[in-house]
């Protein structure tokens, strides 16, 4: 009986394997980018995996790849490879080797934003991305990122004061102004940029 249940236990690890890891985006399950999806085949391997990217799809082609890929064929290069496909634009990715450009690129989810999305960088390299955030997020889940959500807000939309707090306090998740929030692989610091259409 307990040998029974230990191949049972092994045919289902075998057939659910865990996600497979983004060092650049380690959670693409808390904004959804990947979701559960028990029905749908990927496009790229063929398989049902139980698990479906959502997140944007770039292709030099006239492929239509939303909601059409496994996570592991994003992981492995297979649907860069097969379809031409890209997942974020690490062209402003200043300084950077191309084996970071091309795994941002190629192999790594991307997450949607308002006007397209940016990688940040630091230490010499690229950062991993955390998530988008609203006030309320920012406060919970990534409060050591709001002073680099602060200096992006100052730097870039030249605020300052009050008009710099009410700002950060009107950021939004699913509204516009949107932060996305990064955290360095090396120093552990935190950055972060706003995007609104």
């Amino acid at each position: 009986m307990k040998r029974l249940r230990k191949e049972s236990e092994k045919r289902e690890m075998d057939e659910n394997p865990s996600l497979p890891s983004f060092k650049y985006y380690p959670d693409p399950l808390a904004d959804g980018i990947v979701k559960a999806d028990p029905d749908k085949p990927c496009l790229g391997c063929g398989r049902i995996r139980g698990w479906i990217y959502t997140g944007p799809v770039y292709v030099e082609k006239n492929f239509i790849l939303e909601e059409s890929l496994c996570p592991w064929c994003i992981a492995d290069g297979t649907a860069a490879k097969r379809f031409g496909a890209s997942f974020n634009d690490a062209g402003m990715m200043e300084d950077m080797s191309q084996a970071i450009m091309e795994e941002i690129e190629q192999r790594t989810p991307g997450f949607n934003s308002w006007q397209g999305n940016q990688w940040l960088t630091c230490c010499n390299d690229a950062a991993a991305f955390l998530g988008a955030a609203g006030s309320a997020e920012l406060q919970r889940d990534f409060p050591k990122a709001i002073p680099a959500v602060k200096k992006y807000s100052r730097e870039d939309y030249e605020l300052t004061g009050d008009d710099l707090q009410k700002f950060v306090d009107s950021l939004s998740k699913d509204d516009q102004p949107t932060a996305y929030v990064f955290q360095c692989l090396h120093c552990q610091g935190y950055l972060a940029y706003v995007d609104q259409t």
